[in-house]
């Protein structure tokens, strides 16, 4: 019975003396199942970074370096079409500030340092060639103020002061122009009334009606007319217009020698206006 008992009980204990090895083992390495895991993944993770970097920095560089393939193509793009835009482009032209509206021609005239002889031979040379017409604007370097000093004009000082300091020279065939921008109408209507007796000998010669403002009575006399609506103060010598002035929008004085002449500038001035 005693024998028995032992047999059995035999392979009980060897069972625990096996499982006893083994948690002395694990107690004398101070480890357990979840530490061992652990460390076989950290060292996993160490196997393998190696080789996710170098994939990373592949990836990196590739993304890099299609990045900058773009960014060069797109500037080799914009460069391509910005070259083609400014040679396909058509040049701006500079408008002087003293060209109110549009001319069939330009020239330039210099004057300065000009005496008032000098100035209006210079002037007369100028219209001789302007074909029947055409319209010829004399391009001048010179101030509205300089101009009326040139020409030595006895124009009251309020007048001078209403008046911008540009002002448009030209012909219309055989006919003169002179177009001056304002900078008070009222001052300019007062004073080119007070000038009146003084604007056929001032500025006279620049006209092609010079030879009959020679004619005109002391003090010349100015009457009203209308004259398509709009309201002109001429100078008549035997019959003949010789010089006349009206407004345009009250923003510009108008003197010339003929009729027609400004019927001519009110219709480009209008036009040069609704184009703006």
């Amino acid at each position: 019975m005693e024998e028995n008992r032992e047999e059995k009980s035999s392979p009980l204990k060897q069972i625990r003396t096996f499982q006893g090895d083994v948690a002395e083992a694990l107690q004398r390495q101070n480890e357990s199942l979840v530490s061992i895991q652990q460390q076989e993944a950290s060292r996993r993770s160490i196997l393998a970074t190696p080789l996710e970097t170098g994939v990373g920095k592949k990836k990196f560089y590739l993304l890099l370096g299609t990045m900058l393939l773009l960014a060069l193509g797109a500037t080799s793009v914009w460069y391509t079409y910005f070259e083609y835009k400014n040679e396909t482009a058509v040049p701006v032209l500079e408008t002087p500030k003293n060209r109110f509206f549009s001319v069939d021609n330009e020239e330039k005239v210099s004057v300065a340092s000009s005496s008032r002889l000098d100035f209006l031979t210079t002037i007369s040379s100028s219209q001789t060639n302007v074909g029947e017409n055409e319209t010829r604007h004399f391009v001048l370097n010179i101030t509205t103020a300089e101009f009326f000093k040139i020409l030595d004009t006895r124009a009251p000082g309020s007048l001078l002061r209403a008046l911008d300091q540009h002002f448009m020279l030209g012909a219309f065939g055989k006919s003169t122009f002179l177009v001056i921008k304002l900078i008070s109408f009222e001052n300019t209507f007062a004073g080119m009334l007070t000038w009146e007796r003084d604007m056929a000998r001032d500025i006279g010669p620049l006209f092609t009606t010079a030879s009959l403002l020679r004619d005109t009575v002391s003090p010349p006399v100015f009457i009203d007319i209308t004259d398509r609506n709009k309201d002109v103060r001429l100078l008549e010598v035997g019959g003949e217009n010789v010089l006349m002035y009206s407004f345009f929008d009250n923003n510009m004085l108008i003197i010339t020698d003929n009729i027609d002449t400004l019927r001519i500038l009110v219709e480009r001035l209008t036009r040069a206006k609704l184009s703006r």
